[in-house]
């Protein structure tokens, strides 16, 4: 429905239709214009010269959006009590409508097929929001890429993001699909609707979604125009004032000639995989992936597997960070369920309940029962006189896991450099050329980090901590020649 309804025209909006429809709504637009940038697509342009002190309490204000202007949680509710077909529907998907992007993303599907001319019946209420959804571009983000163009992925840690997202998004809709088939929207558009559009409206959601300082997670019409800029580049801020209106500010010490183009930052410390993940593109200048996430597995054969895994409370990863001047930083706390087992103190005990049959699965590390997580697992880790030991092995596990994404990494690489590209193909240019910039980006920290583990495993072996318990592993083995580095390899 609504791949067809841009295409054929009834649910687009002219770009020179846009500013008169946000001044109907009382849009203020004091520097800026809604405007169309090479290469971007929509873009907020100064309409003159400004500029400001350095002065942060005295921000010049370039746009104002009203409140009811502002697709929050708060406002679809609000909608949900004049939109009886809509209220329907969202009241059927319980918690999940009750969660700013679950409404949102329903709001802007149903608003789209307001304006659907097929439709047996008029359905739906029209709001600002129905030529709202109309000015909203198709976004190429990697979940409509084709099977070819995800191939070039395999290796990069966005291959499984993509993957574990198009199955959330099919869970959703066939939920979707199923809790409002009796609704009279449903009967009413089922025909028209398809798993494309549950992937268009959080791709439209996903690129233009503002965590709201005071609002929380929204979309803001005109505000969404502005292009991403990191760092000192940025030229404005977003904040909301007294009365609740969404406004844009331009930094302290910032300026504009007429014609540039205003930015904002869409998050300084996002990785390039979650910037093409979320937003469909990375920076031609960008020259460090700054961040990935490798996931973790704790082994088969080890006995605590099940019981590990339901006591971790954590993701089953960890995160790599580029911290500048070639330091690589690293967060994560499942790695320590990975790191210690029955002969360091940790066990599991089951104990039934008073009020149930169900038995309740207690974890204990020495005299401590775990009831935080991987997190307490490491507070106390930290707090044994065996820690340089602990540090050891996870550092040595995070290695391997490191030089295992490089394999799969490089191996690909051959074959991705020479795949036919462009007119005549299969696969897009910019999703070639993209794929092979976030492989590269990838690789180089993978690299780093590889380098730094190494460097910290070095600096760990000779602890005096360390060596006493590799001479005293060598004794129990009864093999004083062996290579006792092995325990860490």
């Amino acid at each position: 429905m609504i791949r067809s309804g841009k295409a054929a025209g009834w649910l687009s909006l002219p770009d020179e239709a846009l500013l008169p429809w946000a001044m109907l709504y009382d849009v203020a637009f004091h520097y800026v214009v809604p405007g169309v940038t090479t290469g971007k697509g929509g873009a907020l342009l100064a309409s003159e010269d400004f500029s400001s002190d350095n002065d942060r309490d005295s921000h010049v204000t370039l746009l104002t959006v009203p409140r009811d202007l502002i697709l929050s949680l708060e406002r679809v509710l609000e909608h949900s009590k004049v939109d009886r077909d809509f209220r329907e529907v969202l009241e059927q998907l319980g918690d999940f409508g009750r969660t700013p992007r679950g409404a949102i993303l329903l709001c802007l599907l149903v608003q789209a097929s307001v304006s659907c001319p097929h439709l047996a019946e008029r359905v739906g209420v029209h709001s600002p929001f129905t030529d709202y959804v109309k000015s909203l571009p198709l976004e190429l983000l990697p979940t409509f890429w084709n099977p070819e163009e995800l191939q070039l992925l395999v290796g990069t840690t966005l291959a499984p993001a993509v993957a574990s997202k198009l199955r959330s998004l099919r869970r959703e809709y066939d939920m979707l699909c199923e809790v409002a088939q009796h609704t009279r929207w449903y009967r009413i558009v089922s025909s028209f609707l398809d798993f494309d559009d549950w992937q268009q409206v959080d791709a439209m959601y996903r690129s233009r979604a503002l965590d709201y300082p005071n609002i929380g997670h929204c979309m803001v019409p005109c505000v969404d125009l502005a292009n991403h800029s990191a760092g000192e580049a940025t030229v404005a801020i977003y904040e909301k004032d007294d009365d609740g209106n969404a406004c844009l500010l331009l930094r302290g010490g910032k300026s504009a000639r007429e014609g540039e183009e205003v930015t904002v930052t869409y998050g300084d410390e996002k990785g390039a995989c979650e910037m093409l993940f979320s937003y469909g593109f990375l920076e031609q200048d960008r020259t460090s992936a700054e961040t990935l996430f490798l996931s973790l597995t704790i082994p088969d054969d080890d006995p605590y597997r099940t019981a590990k895994t339901t006591v971790a409370d954590c993701a089953p990863g960890f995160k790599l960070v580029d911290a500048g001047g070639g330091k690589i930083e690293w967060t994560g706390d499942f790695i320590w369920l990975l790191c210690v087992n029955a002969e360091d103190g940790l066990r599991f005990e089951l104990a039934r309940t008073v009020d149930s049959e169900d038995d309740e699965m207690h974890a204990f590390f020495g005299e401590h029962e775990i009831t935080r997580g991987a997190g307490q697992i490491h507070d106390l880790l930290g707090q044994s006189e065996m820690w340089e030991v602990y540090r050891l092995r996870a550092v040595a596990i995070l290695q391997q896991r490191v030089f295992a994404q490089m394999q799969v990494l490089y191996s690909s690489q051959e074959d991705v450099e020479a795949v036919a590209h462009g007119a005549g193909s299969d696969i897009r240019s910019k999703c070639y050329e993209q794929a092979m910039q976030l492989g590269r980006l990838e690789f180089e920290l993978l690299e780093n980090a590889y380098e730094e583990f190494e460097r910290q495993k070095v600096e760990l072996a000779e602890t005096e901590c360390v060596k006493k318990y590799l001479a005293t592993m060598a004794v129990d083995d009864d093999a004083p020649g062996r290579d006792v580095a092995e325990d860490f390899s």
